[in-house]
């Protein structure tokens, strides 16, 4: 079974991922590693000498190679609904489950995260609660329209997640 996690920046993908992997034996894959492992930099130095559409291109070419895989969870990056192909790859391809957040959490997260500026470049250049609010409006109803089924993750623990996860799939 290939499941993709799907979700805003913060809201667990990536710890929610390696743990649902390890429980379902699955292999784990999280793309935002993936591109800058391949691209020997990070999202933050690609997407100031190339841009974001140039790093959407490399995330899309990445999630369709991913369809071979068998047995695999996989963090998508926060972005990869913005294109409507993706969108249609998501649902028809694995099983995507859109792990959501209030916007304090995410904040909350976002600022307590030493990655947030290394490699989650702003996407706005406005200060991150109004980015953050803007980006929230546009992406969840994406996020919901690639999603098989949603998780809050504001008051659960990532084993706990995990565990609902497992009951939810087919």
């Amino acid at each position: 079974m290939k499941i993709f996690l799907i979700g805003y920046r913060c809201t667990g993908k990536t710890t929610i991922g390696k743990i649902l992997a390890d429980r379902l034996n699955h292999n784990f894959l999280d793309m935002d590693q993936m591109i800058e492992q391949r691209a020997a930099s990070t999202i933050s130095n690609i997407v100031d000498s190339y841009g974001w559409d140039y790093f959407r291109q490399m995330e899309k070419k990445l999630l369709f190679n991913i369809v071979p895989k068998n047995d695999v969870v996989v963090s998508t990056g926060g972005g990869i609904v913005i294109d409507p192909e993706n969108l249609i790859f998501l649902n028809k391809n694995g099983y995507a489950i859109w792990l959501d957040a209030d916007i304090q959490t995410i904040l909350s997260r976002l600022n307590s995260d030493p990655l947030t500026h290394s490699s989650r470049p702003s996407l706005t250049l406005k200060n991150l609660k109004e980015e953050t609010k803007e980006l929230l409006e546009i992406r969840r109803p994406l996020y919901k329209k690639a999603a098989h089924f949603t998780i809050q993750t504001d008051f659960y623990t990532p084993q706990e997640i995990v565990t609902i996860i497992e009951r939810r799939l087919p």
